[in-house]
């Protein structure tokens, strides 16, 4: 996403630190991370840690944002949302199809055609990607651990009520209600994954707690 503002600080490199170390015990080729939690609580700050990681350690990842494979543009997808009552907020909204393509083209090592969102200009822009020598994919996203051809599957324990007791949102960012009750209906679904995952990492402890 070209709007994307990742805030990275240590939780988020000592999260990737550890899920580097166990990707590095059993790394295969063409090896995927799929990585979820609710809104706001570091799933793209943590994907991003861990490619840098990753490529301080040799390997060569590609991290992919799902916010890039709604179907709908921003505002296409809120006007979809009142008119449905938000019942068709969901897994539904994303375009499974191409990004299973661009998945695909990546245990392949092709080059293929990644959407990537305009949020200023509401719209989808095509980016070419060769995958010939990545080795990671990272895959982040609220329902990123629907996804069960993945070989590391890592589910966020923190809430987004905990995030933003820990890091309030800024001025001028606060969700409004609409916001409120989308991010409820995506919240259920993210919760709804956790029997999915095979390491967790919870921020919300004194020290940050990372499990298989």
């Amino acid at each position: 996403m070209y709007e994307i503002e990742l805030r990275i600080n240590k939780k988020h490199r000592r999260a990737a630190r550890y899920i580097a170390q166990k990707v590095l015990s059993e790394l295969t080729p063409k090896y995927i991370i799929t990585i979820t939690g609710e809104n706001r609580t570091g799933k793209a700050a943590t994907a991003h840690a861990l490619g840098v990681k990753l490529r301080k350690e040799g390997i060569k990842a590609k991290v992919i944002h799902m916010a890039n494979y709604y179907k709908l543009s921003c505002q296409d997808r809120e006007k979809e949302r009142l008119a449905s009552n938000f019942e068709n907020v969901g897994p539904n909204e994303i375009d499974w199809e191409r990004l299973n393509q661009n998945i695909a083209d990546f245990k392949n090592g092709k080059s293929s055609i990644l959407p990537l969102r305009d949020g200023i200009n509401y719209q989808t822009d095509l980016l070419q990607v060769d995958f010939k020598e990545i080795e990671v994919l990272i895959i982040n996203g609220l329902y990123a651990l629907f996804l069960d051809e993945a070989n590391l599957k890592v589910y966020i324990e923190s809430t987004y009520e905990e995030t933003i007791d820990e890091e309030p949102i800024p001025v001028g960012e606060q969700p409004d209600d609409f916001k409120k009750l989308v991010w409820s209906k995506e919240h259920s679904f993210v919760r709804k994954q956790k029997n999915n995952a095979n390491f967790f990492v919870d921020f919300t402890t004194n020290f940050e707690d990372y499990h298989l």
